[in-house]
């Protein structure tokens, strides 16, 4: 999904300056070596406990059952996490059944489309927007799983001739020159090429409340002009950037965790002395032990993210930057060019096309995973060597001529399959409780499912050896009358699930008869990027595609305050408000008279904090949430028969990766629980091999 922005140039120094080889260590194995150095006795003797508790394995669990075709696993929740979960399982010939309580798959990740939506019109193409995640990073190490089943999925499809639901990635232009900026009242805005050496009106002279020496641009002995204000950051994050660059990268990980429990606000204001300014400090900013200023806090929270979006841990803002780094390329350190890639035709495509393989009786095969693998460079070709070129980029989003070919072997062809429903629709699971007795006295999960039935509704009773359960936190609140979702759950489960801090997000999508931005923008057909203002509405996403139409859609995105504030209002009072917000960054064009005019679904779509998501759109943590409620969220329950999943239950919030990370781990917790060690190995030779914290140790 992707919070931060940097979007003023100068903030940018942190990830477009310095890069070696060493950037490509995994904050995953980082993570890992942390957690087990710090808590990997508790950790692993209660994994080590569970699974002693199970003599199980596969062979007599479904002895127990009717058949082999009788599902083993039951999986809450049709979002990635679940749909993953089930795809692994699929491809290692283990029966499960998804349930998803509304009428489409891919929970936080979701396309709206206006109802004169025609991909075959090139003048309607274009009306559509990004509910939930829009980007991915090209070619961050980390997140090349996401693109690895994009790729695994495609295979099976075209063996099944199911061609038109492949899936293709096209370029997602996330910055340009162009770009507008508008904050304080500024008489006109600007352009981000002309924003480096600007204040912006945040100084006292002007109306704000920043002292004239942040603002006033000044130079070292021989360099470039600056305003001191734009190179904190550098500062701040600077030491832990260049930490995981050039030193061993666990001891990296471990100098960062020291400070989780500081918010990015407590960070800045109570650890970071204006002495670590360096060659930037002026004695007119203050004494050199004193500590940033509110205003200078202010500033950077405003220009980089959303309103009390830094109260969120300063370990979590790290670790963002750094994934945000993964979308450099890593063939070419001296390129300094951002590459991140989206759905082509819309994201929801992509769970889409999860559901259809699931729904096959057979799904992707270990050549199929291999070669994904190989196509991305998550591992070495037949030579020993690792390259990026898979084959369904678009055009536009084709590699840059330094990174290599990854020289991936044949496809195999394989069998078509024949159909076999795995995923249900309209089926809300309502409870989940362990039963001890289940299974001769082995234990086991029973789930209640409220289903759709006409204008009716029934209630279904299912049972299963393991339950993977991927929803959002919030979305533990059933609302159902005298029945808990969870009952029985440990002291540190429940309350990891209660405190797991996650972040409100708004998005309005705004349709216009004319392209007023890309006239004045002057970059129709290589993307503008993001404008951005103080105003509530906060960013301007514009649209990668759809050049050819003559109207379009502008998306606008804000977080934290920002979003609740928005989301407080009517839908036609949101829609008002992103149309002042898009007039206040374009006073030069008619924005209104561009309007297409407040027609919900058609024109219009505004969403905040959809009934599914549970109260927040993405795990976001707090202070000493890494410390201490990780762990537990990654640690199964009830003699490891039930597992949590999501994108809270990794080190990548906010991104798809994070919940195909987390639905990894539950996967190999049941099958390190039944033994079965040969299933492992086709998991990783088929999906790739992750290691803790994704996978429970």
């Amino acid at each position: 999904m992707s919070y931060l922005s940097f979007n003023n140039p100068n903030l940018k120094r942190t990830i477009s300056g310095k890069r070696t080889e060493s950037s490509k260590g995994s904050m995953r194995k980082a993570f890992s070596d942390y957690l087990i150095k710090n808590h990997g006795e508790n950790y692993a003797s209660k994994l080590k406990n569970q699974r002693a508790q199970s003599k199980s394995n596969i062979a007599r669990l479904r002895s127990l059952q009717k058949s082999s075709d009788t599902p083993l696993v039951g999986i809450v929740g049709g979002g990635f996490a679940g749909l993953y979960s089930g795809l692994i399982l699929q491809s290692l010939g283990i029966e499960f059944e998804v349930f998803e309580s509304s009428d489409r798959v891919g929970g936080r990740i979701d396309t709206w489309y206006s109802t004169k939506y025609d991909s075959k019109d090139p003048n309607t193409a274009c009306l559509y927007g990004e509910v939930g995640g829009m980007r991915i990073p090209q070619f961050s190490p980390d997140m090349l799983p996401v693109q690895h089943l994009g790729l695994s999925l495609n295979a099976v499809l075209k063996r099944n001739k199911m061609i038109d639901k492949m899936v293709a990635w096209r370029k997602f232009y996330y910055n340009s020159d162009v770009q507008r900026l508008r904050y304080n009242n500024m008489k006109a805005p600007i352009i981000a090429k002309n924003a480096g050496l600007n204040p912006l009106n945040f100084g006292k002279d002007t109306g704000g409340d920043l002292p004239m020496v942040w603002v006033t641009e000044t130079s070292l002995p021989g360099g470039d002009p600056y305003l001191p204000i734009n190179m904190v950051l550098e500062k701040v994050n600077g030491p832990f950037m260049d930490a995981f660059r050039d030193e061993d990268f666990d001891k990296a990980f471990d100098k960062l965790m020291k400070f989780d429990n500081y918010s990015m606000w407590g960070y800045l204001t109570n650890v970071f002395k204006l002495e670590d300014l360096g060659e930037y400090y002026d004695p007119k900013m203050g004494k050199k032990h004193h500590h940033l200023p509110y205003s200078v806090a202010s500033y950077l929270e405003t220009l980089n993210v959303g309103t009390g979006m830094y109260a969120v841990s300063f370990v979590e803002m790290v670790l963002a930057l750094y994934d945000w780094e993964g979308s450099m390329n890593p063939y070419d350190l001296e390129d300094p060019n951002i590459y991140m890639i989206t759905m082509n035709k819309g994201m929801q495509h992509f769970p889409d096309a999860c559901r259809s393989v699931l729904d096959l009786q057979e799904g992707v095969l270990p050549e199929d995973g291999y070669r994904a693998q190989v196509e991305i460079g998550m591992i070495e070709n037949a030579k020993g060597q690792k390259g990026y070129s898979p084959d369904n980029l678009t055009k536009d989003a084709q590699p840059p001529s330094s990174v290599p070919p990854a020289h991936p072997p044949k496809p195999v062809e394989g069998q078509p399959s024949h159909k076999k429903q795995r995923v249900f629709m309209n089926h809300k699971v309502i409870q989940v409780e362990h039963d001890p007795l289940l299974y001769d006295t082995e234990g086991g999960m029973r789930i209640k499912v409220k289903v759709a039935k006409g204008t009716g509704e029934e209630i279904v009773t299912k049972e299963y050896p393991y339950v993977i359960s991927t929803l959002p936190n919030g979305a533990y609140l059933s609302g159902e009358l005298k029945t808990n979702f969870f009952d029985h759950l440990s002291l540190s489960k429940a309350r990891a699930i209660r405190e797991c801090s996650y972040m409100p997000s708004f998005k309005a999508f705004i349709t216009f008869k004319t392209k007023f931005w890309a006239t004045l923008g002057e970059r129709q057909d290589v993307g503008l990027g993001v404008g951005t203002s103080d105003r509530s509405n906060r960013q301007i996403v514009y649209p990668s595609y759809g050049y050819d139409a003559e109207g379009g859609v502008l998306q606008v995105y804000c977080w934290a305050q920002d979003a609740e504030r928005m989301g407080a209002l009517t839908d036609e009072e949101r829609v008002n408000e992103c149309l002042k917000g898009i007039a206040y960054l374009y006073p030069d064009a008619d924005v209104y008279g561009s309007f297409a005019g407040y027609h919900p679904e058609e024109t219009t779509k505004t969403w905040f904090w959809d009934n599914h998501a549970g109260g927040g759109a993405f795990a976001l943590f707090g202070p000493g949430q890494f410390t201490n409620l990780y762990q537990t969220l990654l640690t199964p329950e009830f003699d490891g028969h039930l597992n949590i999943a999501g994108e809270c239950c990794s080190v990548h919030h906010g991104w798809i990766v994070g919940a195909l990370d987390s639905a990894y781990n539950a996967v190999n917790n049941i099958l390190t629980q039944m033994g079965e060690t040969e299933k492992i190995k086709t998991m990783e030779k088929m999906w790739g091999r992750l290691t803790a914290p994704d996978v429970a140790i």
